[in-house]
C-alpha cells in the first residue's frame, strides 16, 4: 500500500510563482495573457465551495458563492492538473509533473500518493460508486483505481488511446475518453474494460459528465459537437449551432447540460432532448471548464484570472481570483 505523505504548505492569499517547471495544458489554450495564477480545472466540494486549480500555478483555490477566495499552495515542483471531491470530504487532484496524486482540504496540508512507475501522466480524476478515487494515466496508458486509504491498483487499457478525462457513471461503471484513439472506455470495479469508437473521424473526445438522464455525456473538441454515450456503449452525436472548440460540460440543477464554447466565448445550454440556448460572456473572456456548484449555479474557469458564477437562467456574475499582468 503507498504511503500518503504529507506535506507542510500554508494557505494564503497570494504567492510568487515558480519561474519554470509548469507545462501549457494540452487543450487548445486561448490567446491572450494567461496568468499564473489564473484557474483552471474546477469541481464542486463537500464543503459547499468550489475549488479551482491554475494555470502554471504552485497553488489551488477555494471560492464561495459570494466571491470570497482561499488559496492553498501546493508542492512547487508538481502541477495540479484536475481536481474532484473525494469520499473523504477532501478535494483530490492529479499533478502531472510530480507523477503522483494529491490531497488538500481546509488546512495547511497537503498530502501525496506517488505513482510507482514514471512518467505516468496522471491527468482526469473522479471519484467512483465503490468509493475509491479512478485517474487516468495519458502517457502510461493506464486506468488508477486509489482507495482513501492509499491503497492503489492499476489497469491497463488493451489499445493504445491516450486516456485523458474521466467520469463515475450511475451503472457502477467509469467512463473514461481516449482523445487520441477517438475512443470512450468504461471499467468496471474489478477492472474490465470495454472501449468503444466515436463515430466522427477525429472528433478528440474531451470532457465528460454523467447527465440528468444517466447517459455519460461529453465534448468533442475538433468536431464542433457534444455526445451521450448509453451503459450499453450506444453513442449520439450532437452538432452545435456555436462556432469554436466545445471544452467543459457539467450537469446542471435544472436537469440541463451546461457546455464551454471556446472560440465563441460563449457557455451553452442543452437540454437531454438537444435544445440549444445560449450565453456569452463577452470577447474579452475564454469560458474554458464548467462545474455544478452546490447553491444552484455553474462555475466557470477563465484563463484571463476570473471565475464565471452562472445562474440556470443565464445571469452571469465574474469573480477576479488572479492578476494578469500584459
Amino acid at each position: 500500500m503507498p504511503a500518503i505523505g504529507a506535506v507542510a504548505l500554508g494557505a494564503c492569499a497570494t504567492a510568487t510563482a515558480p519561474a519554470h517547471g509548469r507545462p501549457t495544458p494540452p487543450e487548445r489554450a486561448p490567446s491572450g495573457p494567461i496568468g499564473t495564477h489564473s484557474p483552471y480545472a474546477i469541481a464542486a466540494g463537500k464543503d459547499g465551495a468550489v475549488w479551482y486549480t491554475e494555470y502554471q500555478g504552485d497553488g489551488i483555490g477555494r471560492i464561495q458563492s459570494n466571491g470570497s477566495i482561499m488559496r492553498f499552495k501546493i508542492d512547487p515542483s508538481g502541477f495540479a492538473q484536475r481536481i474532484t471531491a473525494g469520499p473523504d470530504g477532501a478535494m483530490w487532484f492529479t499533478d502531472t509533473v510530480g507523477n503522483r496524486i494529491g490531497r488538500v482540504q481546509g488546512d495547511d496540508k497537503v498530502a501525496y500518493v506517488k505513482l510507482p512507475r514514471d512518467e505516468s501522466g496522471p491527468n482526469g480524476i473522479t471519484t467512483g460508486q465503490d468509493g475509491n478515487l479512478w485517474f487516468t494515466e495519458r502517457a502510461g496508458n493506464r486506468i488508477g483505481r486509489l482507495s482513501p486509504a492509499g491503497s492503489l491498483t492499476e489497469f491497463s487499457l488493451p489499445s493504445g488511446g491516450g486516456p485523458a478525462e474521466i467520469v463515475a457513471g450511475r451503472d457502477g461503471y467509469v467512463w473514461f475518453a481516449e482523445d487520441k484513439g477517438n475512443r470512450l472506455g468504461r471499467i468496471t470495479s474489478s477492472g474490465k474494460v470495454a472501449e468503444f469508437a466515436i463515430q466522427t473521424p477525429h472528433a478528440t473526445p474531451g470532457c465528460l459528465t454523467l447527465g440528468p438522464d444517466g447517459n455519460v455525456w461529453f465534448t468533442e473538441l475538433a468536431a464542433h459537437q457534444i455526445g451521450k454515450v448509453t451503459p450499453q456503449g450506444f453513442i449520439t452525436e450532437y452538432h452545435l449551432p456555436e462556432k469554436g472548440s466545445p471544452l467543459g460540460i457539467a450537469t446542471g440543477s435544472d436537469g440541463n447540460l451546461w457546455v464551454t464554447i471556446v472560440g465563441s466565448h460563449a457557455i451553452m445550454r442543452v437540454s437531454p432532448s438537444g435544445e440549444f440556448t445560449s450565453f456569452h460572456t463577452g470577447h474579452d473572456t475564454v469560458p474554458t471548464f464548467i462545474a455544478a456548484g452546490s447553491d444552484g449555479n455553474l462555475w466557470v474557469t477563465e484563463p484571463n484570472g476570473k471565475i464565471a458564477r452562472v445562474t440556470p437562467q443565464g445571469e452571469i456574475v465574474e469573480f477576479i481570483v488572479a492578476t494578469i499582468k500584459s
